[in-house]
C-alpha cells in the first residue's frame, strides 16, 4: 500500500488517499485499487475494539462491481478536502457499511456490533 496524500477535513478528520494495487495478482488483476481511509471519532461504543469519543479507521474503496471506480475515490477525496461533502455522503461506499455508519452516529439501528 502507497500512502499518496495527507488531508485534514475541516471538521478536524484526519484521511490519506491510499493506491492498493500493488497487491493486485495475474489471477485477480484489478482487485485491489484506491482507498480512502478516514479516522473520524466515533460517536457509538462498539462491542469489541471501537470506543467513543475515540479515532477509529474508516475505509472508502474502489468496487468495479458496483461501479465505484478509482477516479471516483480520487474525485470523493478531493471534495473531503475541499468540505464539498462530508464523509457521512460516502456511506454507500462504507467498506464495513452499517457499522460504520453506527460508529459515525449515524440514524441506523445497532446490530451488536
Amino acid at each position: 500500500m502507497k500512502i499518496i496524500e495527507h488531508a485534514t477535513l475541516p471538521d478536524g478528520t484526519k484521511i490519506q488517499l491510499e493506491d492498493w494495487s500493488e497487491n493486485n495478482t495475474e489471477q485477480f488483476p484489478d482487485l485491489y485499487g484506491m482507498h480512502i481511509g478516514a479516522y473520524p471519532i466515533a460517536k457509538n461504543t462498539g462491542k469489541y475494539w471501537i470506543q467513543g469519543g475515540q479515532p477509529f479507521r474508516l475505509t472508502i474503496s474502489q468496487n468495479k462491481y458496483t461501479g465505484y471506480s478509482n477516479d471516483d475515490v480520487r474525485a470523493d477525496f478531493e471534495a473531503l478536502k475541499n468540505g464539498t461533502k462530508a464523509l457521512e455522503d460516502l456511506a454507500a461506499h462504507f467498506w464495513n457499511g452499517e457499522k460504520d455508519m453506527w460508529y459515525l452516529g449515524m440514524n441506523v439501528e445497532y446490530k451488536g456490533w
